[in-house]
């Protein structure tokens, strides 16, 4: 009786413990905490996102928490955490590890653990002949001109024409190479000077004659803003993709992240990207929305494996080079041809 007495104790414990991690727990550490219903869950996954680039309009985290919330039905529960890129790599340091994260190159700490896909995704994430990685949204580069500048880019979009801006602001993050965009799509400035994204766009509103090398965010701000403007996509190079990875050590839980990152790429969630000002990665889009931008237009994109060290080491070439000047193989090295 003694041993059925402990038996029952232990059961009682263990039980209140597992009701309190399903309903203590929140579902995503942006502003809509929601508590886990307590059930019969197969399995919990956790999911780091790191912003590394800007990008459309709310949280991308956020959107990835609604967007997995469904998988409940099928006994997963898939639990988001907004991350920086240092806040992650410290956690990892720590032996933190997540399940699953979202991330884009600059993030090279989170792709030492991607697992290989079993299907082939963008070459971004390549390495030795096998996926790491696949994007589940895109940006894209812009060149934007207010109303009453237009002059300044129109005939842009016209094939085998000189293309030459005399001023330019250029919108740089952190992890990202929108001069290398511009490069490569054979525009050539004779000022330019450069801005973090926010403060980009702020200078832009001041100042008068001048184009403004930005993305999708950008657009998104001017129409908030009631802003008359126009915009030429750059084709030729684009670095703005997320991609979500699998990072779990565990193999049981491994098929289990798969569903996820496949509910990601599956039609009903895709066509959602357009509420948060993102782009679907199967090129489909509102022209009218997007100027006609399709990531896949593009020759070239960035190798996700890229070290946030080795981009700003590319950042400073670019932007001290000539505007002339061939692309060095320290900038070669880091592309991957789509």
């Amino acid at each position: 009786m003694k041993i059925i007495g402990r038996i029952a104790a232990y059961l009682t414990c263990a039980a209140a413990i597992i009701f309190t991690l399903f309903t203590a727990y929140p579902a995503t550490s942006g502003k809509t905490e929601a508590p886990v219903a307590p059930g019969e869950y197969k399995t919990v996954l956790t999911l780091w996102h790191v912003d590394s680039f800007e990008g459309g309009i709310g949280s991308r985290a956020d959107f990835l928490s609604s967007s997995l919330t469904e998988m409940r039905d099928e006994g997963i529960i898939v639990l988001v955490k907004n991350h920086t890129t240092e806040s992650m790599s410290a956690a990892i340091s720590k032996g933190e590890l997540p399940d699953l994260v979202s991330f884009g190159a600059g993030c090279e700490t989170a792709t030492k653990f991607a697992r290989e896909l079993p299907f082939a995704s963008c070459a971004g994430s390549e390495k030795g002949g096998k996926y790491y990685a696949a994007p589940w949204c895109f940006g894209g580069y812009y060149l934007i001109a207010k109303t009453e500048d237009n002059r300044l880019i129109e005939g842009f979009n016209e094939v085998n024409k000189e293309k030459t801006l005399e001023k330019l602001i250029v919108s740089q993050g952190e992890n990202t190479l929108p001069a290398l965009a511009l490069k490569m799509g054979g525009v050539t400035t004779k000022s330019a000077e450069y801005y973090p994204p926010y403060d980009a766009y702020v200078e832009f509103l001041k100042e008068k004659n001048v184009v403004l090398l930005g993305t999708q965010r950008d657009l998104k701000r001017l129409e908030k803003r009631r802003v008359g403007f126009s915009a030429v996509p750059l084709h030729g190079f684009c670095d703005l993709a997320q991609y979500i990875a699998i990072t779990t050590k565990s193999d049981d839980k491994f098929s289990f992240c798969l569903k996820a990152v496949k509910r990601l790429l599956n039609e009903k969630v895709q066509k959602k990207l357009g509420k948060i000002g993102m782009m679907r990665t199967d090129g489909q889009a509102d022209d009218g929305e997007f100027f006609g931008y399709d990531f896949f237009k593009n020759e070239f994109t960035s190798s996700v494996f890229l070290s946030g060290e080795i981009i700003r080491s590319v950042q400073a070439e670019l932007k001290n080079s000539e505007s002339d000047l061939k692309i060095s193989e320290n900038v070669k090295n880091g592309l991957k041809r789509l």
